[in-house]
């Protein structure tokens, strides 16, 4: 049974955390993974991860941040990327620059900053639709003009 809640106490979702700052822990320095990471203490630095990031609500950032998935509800400061989404919780609190292909900012969550979006695929997909509508004339309806709807 003890074994069963530890393997809880690992994991997010159906994912598996391979790196873990807690509560009463600080971390400066660079942090490069495949894994997912949680940060539940202080970290100041850099994150790079082809995981996703979790900042607990007792989580606090300072630096850069780029991970597949970023979900906060701690506080973070500073530029973020996610391939994927970015997820601000009610708890959230992000400030500083972000970049992502999907943003989710819950009620209460608090973003200040400048964000950019970028497509699924980052390339920019097809151009824009010329739709041509009927210009009105001064006078005559719609169906006045010359559409060639009224003949």
């Amino acid at each position: 049974m003890k074994k069963k809640a530890a393997e809880s106490n690992n994991k997010i979702g159906n994912k598996k955390i391979d790196t873990l700052i807690g509560k009463d822990s600080a971390f400066t320095g660079n942090i490069e993974s495949t894994g997912t990471i949680r940060i539940d203490g202080k970290f100041d630095g850099e994150i790079i991860t082809k995981g996703d990031l979790v900042i607990g609500e007792s989580g606090m950032v300072q630096g850069k941040i780029k991970a597949e998935n970023i979900t906060v509800a701690g506080k973070v400061q500073g530029e973020v990327e996610a391939a994927g989404k970015l997820e601000l919780v009610p708890s959230g609190n992000m400030q500083g620059e972000a970049k992502m292909t999907l943003l989710v900012v819950e009620e209460g969550a608090v973003f200040q900053g400048n964000c950019q979006q970028f497509s699924k695929d980052r390339k920019e997909k097809g151009k824009f639709l010329q739709i041509e509508t009927p210009l009105e004339q001064k006078g005559q309806p719609y169906s006045n003009q010359k559409t060639g709807l009224d003949k």
